[in-house]
């Protein structure tokens, strides 16, 4: 029996979140900092999402975390140019999932054209599409959910259309 669209959604949630909150993790150890209370919070009953529980901590591992953000952000406006976005996305592999946050598409990632723009295609089919690198963000588990259940539902309509 497999699972339903909801059931997969939800799981796919509750697995970004533990991979989220393992990769802080090991980001803040690096630096000896560490949010003991940080963990997956159950899904809200009224948005459905999973949250991240950053917890409580001292003041001075909020001021550690405040200032290796600090710098680090620094670092990436002074590449990008001042005003700028932060957003970095290394060039995905061949078919990997991405979002178009400007179009607010879920796309496989095909090439980049003459102009550095992402060529993207649905992940159900149809017409090709550009995006801007900056506009582009690796797809979550949510977002695949997404694809799948888009997949799902355009070979379904092809089989009642045939």
């Amino acid at each position: 029996m497999t699972d339903s669209l909801p059931a997969r959604v939800h799981r796919a949630q509750r697995d970004e979140a533990r991979d989220a909150c393992e990769e802080l993790r090991a980001v803040l150890a690096v630096e000896g900092i560490v949010l003991p209370s940080l963990g997956v919070e159950d899904s809200s009953v009224f948005t459905g999402e999973t949250l991240v529980q950053l917890g409580g901590a001292s003041p001075t591992v909020v001021s550690g975390i405040a200032f290796a953000l600090d710098v680090g952000f620094s670092v990436i406006r002074a590449g990008r140019g001042a005003g700028s976005v932060v957003q970095v996305l290394r060039t995905p592999d061949v078919g990997a999932l991405v979002v178009d946050t400007r179009a607010d598409r879920v796309g496989e990632y095909r090439a980049t054209d003459e102009s550095g723009r992402f060529v993207l295609a649905p992940p159900a089919g149809g017409d090709l599409w550009t995006a801007d690198p900056g506009d582009v963000h690796a797809a979550t588990r949510n977002d695949v959910a997404r694809a799948e259940a888009a997949r799902q539902t355009a070979r379904s309509n092809r089989r009642w259309a045939g």
